[in-house]
């Protein structure tokens, strides 16, 4: 895809960047040690993956309001990986394109964050933070020059640049009328507004792991942390056979949540509702494979790749001729479910991007975007055609053993051109692979590769050949008896 046109005037205004849930390096500042955003310094196996689970539960004195173990340090700046939890890509590009828009560098600036914590909480620290580089950037050399050749701009504003669990954080600036008045503008990237089934699988102690971890270790620190909370579905995503609901205090806690983390969530959600974002322009991941709805099987929750359809009038479930209630798969980034990236009672529409959750901050599209706002564009119209033909979905494990084949599977796949796919370790120094991909007899639109990666790691699939590339994660463990 081209780079897009645009005018030679730049705006002036201190731009943020929030990244999302297990968007930014933790550090126990105790111990010394790494917690997240860690790349090849430590041993893959399910026995390490253990241990990182069960250090970044919150402690008792954590819970009581004491946060001071765990530092943020950083935008994470490597590939990173919990099955169960979920994966993170890195920042890096976002950041240096940023700042090669910006009339100087310095008035861009991340704000990592330790993501266990509420979104009440962390919000409160990013509008102190919002404050400072907003007053820090303003006596900035650069934006006073600036205000010389141009005094009818007047002071430079805030642009916030939210991916994820970052534009709740954003949201939270809104309550404060002071900051909001300094906003000029705001874009967020697979936000989940509504919530994600994602997070009801973590909680859930049944079906939370995928690996062979304890599933027990990876329920006991989800239902640790605040954040995790924030994140649970708040429309109607729980199915109940011929009709849904919006999940309740007690549905919540039937999945293994503690109780005064559930209703300190709900009341805080409830606060929230009607808050809408100024000159919001709202990224929204679409076409891939995406839990939408969940059930309950007794104990454990099943996730559900569709939700059920209803008459957009009344809102009544639809039903096929037999009796049988329709559903219907409309996807998402892997991770949100498309719609409830959309935030409730905002006028704009939304911007489809055709990228998975992680990958979407990295994606040549988003980047453009973002860029685009410190030329003082906003909008879609003013951004030209986004979208197009060459999109497909990538679909791979997420996670394999060492030595055992996986497969790599595209589907929807309608462009002229021959897909090519590379397997390479994140960090640089294992090994690159490059399987073929095949197209599948009688399947149309879908072809698949399998790999075998003989080394440990954590590994990023890239298919190129559609409009932008596409990626995904798979790590890969040394077998080990579980422990």
């Amino acid at each position: 895809m081209g780079r897009l046109p645009i005018p030679e005037r730049l705006l002036h205004d201190a731009v943020i960047i929030v990244p999302g849930i297990m968007g930014s390096s933790l550090k126990d500042v105790e111990t010394d040690k790494q917690l997240w955003g860690i790349g090849r310094l430590f041993t893959y196996t399910a026995r390490t993956y253990t241990g990182r689970l069960r250090s970044l539960g919150l402690t008792p004195q954590e819970r009581a309001g004491d946060t001071g173990r765990v530092e943020a340090t950083g935008l994470l700046n490597v590939a990173d990986s919990m099955p169960g939890l979920g994966q993170a890509q890195p920042y890096n590009e976002l950041l240096s394109e940023l700042q090669k828009a910006a009339v100087h560098r310095s008035a861009v600036i991340p704000f990592p964050y330790d993501w266990r914590l509420s979104v009440e909480h962390t919000g409160g620290l990013l509008a102190s933070r919002a404050r400072r580089h907003l007053e820090d950037w303003r006596q900035h050399r650069a934006h006073r020059d600036y205000l010389d050749r141009h005094p009818e701009a007047g002071p430079a504003r805030l642009v916030l640049v939210a991916h994820s669990m970052g534009g709740l954080l954003v949201r939270e600036l809104m309550l404060s009328s002071a900051i909001r008045s300094e906003i000029r503008a705001v874009m967020t990237v697979g936000t989940p507004f509504s919530g994600s089934v994602n997070a009801a699988v973590m909680l859930n102690s049944g079906e939370g792991a995928p690996l062979p971890l304890p599933r027990t270790a990876l329920q006991q620190a989800a239902r640790t942390m605040p954040g995790v909370y924030d994140l649970l579905p708040s429309y109607r995503a729980l199915d109940l056979g011929v009709e849904s609901r919006v999940p309740t205090a007690e549905d919540l806690v039937a999945l293994g949540g503690r109780r005064d983390l559930v209703e300190a969530s709900l009341r805080w959600r409830k606060r929230r509702h009607d808050i809408t974002l100024p000159d919001h322009s709202m990224v929204v991941g679409f076409g891939k494979r995406t839990l939408q709805s969940y059930h309950m099987a007794g104990d454990a929750v099943v996730g559900m790749e569709a939700i059920l359809e209803r008459d957009p009038d009344d809102h009544r479930v639809l039903f096929h001729p037999d009796g049988r209630p329709r559903r219907e798969n409309r996807k998402g980034d892997g991770t949100v479910y498309q719609f409830a990236a959309h935030l409730p009672g905002a006028r704009e529409r939304a911007v489809p991007v055709h990228q998975e959750h992680g990958a979407l901050a990295r994606s040549r599209t988003v980047i453009d975007l973002a860029c685009g706002m410190l030329r003082g564009l906003r909008h879609p119209d003013e951004l030209g055609a986004m979208l197009g033909d060459g999109t497909f979905d990538l679909d791979v494990p997420e996670w394999s053993k060492t030595g055992v084949p996986f497969t790599i599977e595209v589907s929807d796949w309608c462009g002229n051109a021959d897909l090519s796919c590379s397997v390479k370790e994140t960090s640089g120094l294992g090994e690159v692979l490059y399987p073929e991909l095949k197209p599948v007899r009688g399947e149309e639109g879908k072809l698949v590769a399998t790999c075998v990666a003989t080394q440990p790691g954590l590994y990023e699939i890239e298919v190129i050949g559609g409009r932008e590339p596409v990626t995904r994660l798979v790590l890969v463990l040394t077998p080990e008896r579980q422990p």
